[in-house]
């Protein structure tokens, strides 16, 4: 009877553990890759559910969270390639397969940049500040939220990968109780499920961020990375070391490190690190493993019913714009790699959102009682111009939908009539609908992401997106325009009024400006101001009419400029708000120039271009 039922629990201790390998397979790395600089795992993107409601008061809530692919060392930095890269070895502990240790985070961040560049990469790390740029393709520290979902393996509630009991984490990791007082070799003990070493001893692991006790309580669940203050008393720590008891060597534990020299006579011979890199094909960017471009999936949204918005004769505002950047598009073979989208049908009840809905009428009945123009004599319309217009507003709509849905990376309309000047009660400067302004409200009210960033390089300013949101802090509007032109406002002391204060950006430029005063702007102003902000949503009010070329504009802006202007947005996008970015074309009348920057902007958009 006893060997029956030693049978039987073999048998049921074999099948729970086939059984649990075979749940987490669909999490097991796609491929081990070795680099020049080191070995590292591919870690496939998901949610898990991070912190520990059983833990410390810092690990909650347990809340879920997103993470893009990366890859991870698969072992900690070593003292070898530590020396390799910088001439220095800080450790206590000598020995060169021994993990690097008594290392401090800006020392962990400057061999990061060390090792990007050995591999022909771009550095993360801005040297002087410690700012991390998250959408360069080289290597930095993890965040809190790589460094856990590696660690946990495909677990998600469980103080290790393995289970409860840390009886069994001696197999797994050098602590307190089996060290004897010392780190040890790397790849000494059994990796998790996900083939990666160390996780839960031997060093603890510096992280990319500040250490805040509540950060959990209001962390974005997407990509985390904490507060980018790079002169913060302390950084997370993570992973329990050498000297950790069992406790604090769970996946869900956080500390916090000082971030300075560190100085072993004070205990701190137990800090290490291991790098992440980005993989292109989370974030819809970059290179693959053969260094090749990996495509964005981009958008295209276009409709015929563009063309059918007639202007008078010598109307710089001509359907051939749209006729000319189809043209182009096609003789570059573009239009095919592109995600072609139609305008969906959304009536009128969002344009209401931003629109008076006495001015709604007014344009309706304008246009069945075939006048000419609608307010102003730069309005011109014709039988199909409310549709036209109504439409143009569904197509932007329909890429906001199609970037939140994940249908595609990001998205260009097509579209005419032009937007940005129309007021909540009048038409004016072409514009009868205000597109951006309506997506805008869109984003917020449909799909609750409350923080939209909308940038204006349009050779006017848009004083109908600036009139709509002068007062909400939700957005921020951020225009560069000649200046003084029309439409006469756009000054820098327009900043925006009441809690909308400071959230209205104006950069007006003299005629003749052109792509190093457009860039040095983006750099300086935009970038900073957008990064603080962090949008959950980027909209682009993509008017092309400061090309030197322009009849219009004055300005001196090429096509490699524009192009340049798309790779700042782009970036801010992807490290605020995992490249959710939407382009709504506005002015541009000289065809050629016209095209030639739609085409280098989408090339951007698509990462085909430099």
């Amino acid at each position: 009877m006893r060997k029956c039922l030693v049978r039987i629990l073999k048998v049921l201790i074999i099948t729970l553990a086939v059984s649990s390998n075979f749940g987490c397979e669909k999490h097991l790395p796609v491929k081990t890759i070795k680099t020049k600089t080191g070995e590292m795992v591919l870690i496939k993107e998901g949610w898990f559910a991070m912190g520990s409601k059983d833990g410390e008061s810092d690990e909650l809530p347990v809340h879920d969270v997103w993470v893009d692919s990366f890859l991870i060392d698969k072992y900690e930095v070593t003292q070898r390639q530590f020396v390799a890269l910088t001439g220095k070895d800080p450790s206590h502990f000598k020995g060169p397969n021994n993990p690097v240790e008594q290392v401090s985070w800006g020392d962990a961040a400057l061999y990061c940049n060390a090792r990007s560049r050995a591999e022909g990469l771009s550095p993360c790390y801005d040297e002087q500040t410690g700012t991390c740029d998250f959408t360069t393709n080289g290597y930095r520290l993890p965040t809190e939220a790589e460094w856990e979902y590696a660690c946990r393996a495909g677990e998600s509630s469980h103080d290790y990968f393995f289970g409860h009991d840390d009886r069994e984490l001696g197999r797994y990791a050098w602590f307190k109780k089996n060290s004897q007082g010392m780190p040890h070799p790397i790849g000494t003990k059994h990796p998790n499920l996900w083939g990666i070493y160390d996780m839960y001893g031997n060093v603890v692991e510096w992280c990319n961020d500040v250490y805040e006790p509540d950060y959990y309580r209001r962390s974005r669940d997407r990509n985390p990375h904490g507060s980018p203050d790079s002169l913060a008393s302390r950084f997370v720590v993570r992973g329990g070391s050498w000297k950790s008891s069992a406790d604090a060597c769970r996946s869900a534990y956080r500390l916090g490190n000082l971030p300075g020299q560190i100085d072993g006579c004070i205990g701190y011979d137990h800090v290490g690190f291991r790098c992440v890199r980005k993989v292109a094909w989370a974030a819809g960017a970059g290179e693959n493993f053969n260094g090749n471009k990996v495509m964005s999936k981009t958008g295209y949204v276009w409709n015929s019913i563009f063309l059918e918005h007639q202007v008078l004769y010598g109307h710089p505002e001509i359907p051939d714009r749209l006729v000319a950047i189809q043209n182009k598009l096609e003789e570059k073979g573009l239009l095919s790699e592109l995600r072609r989208m139609e305008p969906a049908s959304f009536g009128l009840e969002w344009i209401a959102t931003v629109h008076d809905p006495e001015y709604i009428e007014r344009a309706r009945q304008a246009f069945g009682d075939g006048k000419t123009f609608l307010d102003t004599p730069d309005v011109p319309i014709s039988a199909m111009s409310f549709e036209a217009a109504v439409a143009a507003v569904g197509a932007v709509l329909s890429a906001v939908d199609g970037v939140i849905g994940g249908t595609v990376d990001n998205a260009f309309c097509a579209v005419r009539p032009p937007g940005h000047h129309a007021l909540r009660d009048q038409a004016m400067g072409f514009c009868i609908f205000n597109n951006v302004a309506v997506a805008t409200s869109y984003i917020r009210e449909r799909h609750k992401l409350q923080k939209v960033l909308i940038v204006d390089w349009d050779v006017h300013h848009g004083n109908g997106i600036q009139q709509i949101f002068y007062d909400d802090p939700g957005v921020l509007y951020f225009s560069i325009h000649r200046y003084p032109f029309y439409p006469g406002t756009g000054s820098e002391f327009e900043r925006g009024r009441g809690q909308g204060l400071g959230y209205t950006i104006n950069i007006p430029l003299p005629a003749g400006s052109g792509d190093l005063e457009y860039k040095k702007v983006f750099e300086q102003k935009l970038q900073p101001a957008a990064l603080a902000f962090m949008p959950d949503f980027v909209l682009i009010s993509a008017g092309f009419d400061a090309h030197y070329k322009d009849p219009l504009g004055g300005m001196k802006v090429t096509e490699e400029g524009f192009a340049e202007l798309t790779r700042i947005v782009r970036r801010i996008a992807e490290e605020c708000c995992e490249g959710r970015l939407v382009s709504v074309l506005e002015g541009g009348y000289d065809l050629e120039g016209l095209a030639n920057s739609v085409v280098a902007h989408i090339e951007v958009l698509m990462n085909r271009r430099g």
